[in-house]
């Protein structure tokens, strides 16, 4: 009976990570998604410092948790996010709206995706 307790345990230790994981990459996309159109709406305006700034805070808060993404994510889907920020980056520096507003899309869309891949679904599931 023992071994089936602790088996248990342990499924339901796992169901429970899976969970908030979920939640909490949900959680950190939809901020960084709010952070991404506040720096596209200043960019927008020709605002360019501003949203270079607006950039840089949500790069900060992305970089801050890579070690903990890299654990629970592939690392292909990452590194292509990454890859976006720096055309984003890109895109600021030259003043280049329209490339900008692009990069931004992407790199929104990439992020969705992220959590996607972390979601309870039956399509992540099978």
């Amino acid at each position: 009976m023992k071994p089936l307790a602790v088996s248990l345990a342990v499924l339901a230790a796992i169901l429970a990570f899976s969970l908030w994981t979920g939640c909490y990459v949900r959680g950190r996309t939809e901020a960084w998604s709010d952070q991404l159109a506040a720096a596209d709406e200043l960019a927008q305006q020709e605002r360019w410092e501003d949203a270079e700034a607006g950039l840089q805070r949500a790069y900060a808060d992305w970089d801050a948790i890579q070690t903990f993404l890299h654990t629970i994510m592939e690392h292909d889907a990452l590194d292509e996010a990454e890859a976006l920020f720096a055309t984003a980056f890109a895109a600021c520096d030259e003043q280049d709206g329209p490339d900008f507003h692009a990069a931004m899309a992407q790199l929104n869309t990439q992020l969705h995706l992220l959590a996607e891949t972390q979601a309870i679904s039956v399509k992540n599931i099978l």
